[in-house]
């Protein structure tokens, strides 16, 4: 093979390189999973999220009424958008309590959440919080 053959072929890797890993980059998209449940707020009652990273996942939260107008006491569905931000795995946590009590909460719900090179989002509900957060 001559000199100006194998400089073409380096050439030609080289640039197939940095196309590939530009590709595998550019495939990264944002996807969304939801969490429902159930809650008095008309009690004092909320549901609390944290979330271990917040670079690496975004909630929100919306809330709707289930009773009819003006009935105290009625139940309301708590809605959460979890939307992925960037490759990584993170802890989410949500208590169910009065925010201003200093007790422990009624219910907590703990989450494992990992973020694909893709975006793609897997939800593992664990029995106890996870502390540690990775960026991957």
């Amino acid at each position: 093979m001559t000199e100006i053959m194998k400089n073409k072929v380096v050439w030609l890797l080289t640039f197939l390189c940095i196309l590939i890993s530009g590709c595998k980059a550019a495939s990264f998209s944002t996807h969304e999973k939801y969490l429902q449940f159930m809650g008095n707020p008309t009690t004092g009652y909320t549901w609390i999220f944290t979330v271990g990273n917040e670079s690496i996942i975004e909630v929100e939260e919306s809330v709707k009424y289930m009773g009819e107008e003006n009935m105290v006491g009625a139940p309301s569905l708590f809605m959460y958008k979890i939307s992925s931000l960037k490759p990584g795995k993170t802890a989410l946590k949500f208590e169910y309590k009065r925010p201003w009590e200093k007790k422990a909460a009624e219910e907590s719900r703990f989450y494992e959440v990992t973020v694909k090179a893709n975006g793609k989002l897997v939800l593992k509900e664990t029995k106890e919080e996870i502390k540690n957060t990775t960026e991957i």
